[in-house]
Order: C-alpha cells, then sequence, then structure tokens
C-alpha cells in the first residue's frame, strides 16, 4: 500500500506523518521506518521505531534513494512500514518527475509486503494523475 499525506507547506504535514508512524510502530509486530532529509525530528519518533536522516549519506537523486529504499528493506524482512517524509526535497526533483520512482516503490511494496507513507507539498489538485490511484489523505483533513 502507498499513502500520500497532501498539502501545501504549513499544513502540518510533518506533524501527521510523526503521529502516524509512531501510531504504527506502537501497533506494530514488525519494524517500522522513519526517513526524513535531515535529523530534525528524530526524537519525535517513538525509540521502537528506527529513524534516518538522509542527509548524511550521499543520495542525489529519486534513482539512489530508491536504492537506498531497497537497502533498507533488503537488510531487515521485518519491515513493516516506511514512513517517508520530505520526498521531493530528498529527491532533488519535482512531483510530475517521480513517476518511475512511484511505479518501483509499488512493485517493493507489493513484493515485500511494505507499506509505504510518503508527505506530498503540493495542492490536491494539482497532484499527477499518476498518484491518484494511491491512498490520498489531505493534510488539512487527516
Amino acid at each position: 500500500m502507498i499513502k500520500l499525506i497532501v498539502g501545501n507547506k504549513g499544513t502540518g504535514k510533518t506533524k501527521k506523518i510523526i503521529i502516524a508512524a509512531n501510531d504504527s510502530i506502537k501497533k506494530s509486530k514488525g519494524y517500522v521506518v522513519f526517513v526524513d532529509f535531515d535529523s530534525r525530528h528524530m526524537f519525535q519518533i517513538d525509540h521502537r521505531g528506527r529513524f534516518i536522516g538522509v542527509k548524511d549519506y550521499v543520495i542525489n537523486d529519486d534513482v539512489a534513494f530508491l536504492g537506498f529504499v531497497s537497502g533498507i528493506i533488503a537488510s531487515n524482512y521485518d519491515i513493516e512500514s516506511i514512513y517517508i517524509d520530505a520526498l521531493l526535497k530528498i529527491t532533488k526533483k519535482e512531483l510530475t518527475e517521480t513517476e518511475v520512482f512511484f511505479e518501483n516503490i509499488e512493485i517493493l511494496a507489493t513484493k515485500y509486503n511494505v507499506d509505504f507513507v510518503f508527505t506530498i507539498s503540493s495542492d490536491l489538485e494539482n497532484l499527477p494523475e499518476f498518484l491518484k490511484k494511491h491512498i490520498i489523505v489531505d493534510a488539512k483533513e487527516y
């Protein structure tokens, strides 16, 4: 499953994904991973979850980030959920340039039975068609 928390800057997407990740950590029988651009929110994630700030790694685009996510999954087959905040900042891409990335994430989600939750900085109205098949949550209503 791929879930998107969508809203413009300042609509509370990060707060909502942190709450969702912590709820998942409390209920999960497997592992939950929270990926963010930097480490600002490290101490807001329950200690039983795995926090990764990607700023410390060489990730220059969506292809490198997909490899990074694949490595996370390969290192632990008990991962149930991966929460990713600030995807566009991490990948240095425009939302319209992420179609292949999301196709590959969908393959990983299905093959390894991992749920993905992303925050996306965008208006719901401007969401590209290829993302509309995923579960979409308006950050204002979450």
